[in-house]
């Protein structure tokens, strides 16, 4: 059985509907995990630099405790 045109328009017009929600669902998850992973990589960073002061301190320390 043959489509109508007015049909065809229709599933086409239902399809491209569907394409774009999931494209849009697909964006928005995309982002949100760019989100994350910069969150990420900055918390990182500040621990890291929190690590650097902490054994920084500690060689502070070391170098004070030998000269005394």
């Amino acid at each position: 059985m043959a489509l109508s045109t007015t049909q065809f328009i229709a599933d086409s017009s239902a399809q491209n509907d569907a394409n774009l929600r999931n494209q849009i669902d697909a964006s928005k998850q995309m982002q949100s995990l760019t989100q994350q992973a910069a969150d990420d990589a900055l918390f990182r960073a500040a621990q890291n630099n929190a690590m650097a002061k902490v054994k920084g301190m500690s060689k502070l320390a070391e170098a004070a405790n030998q000269l005394s």
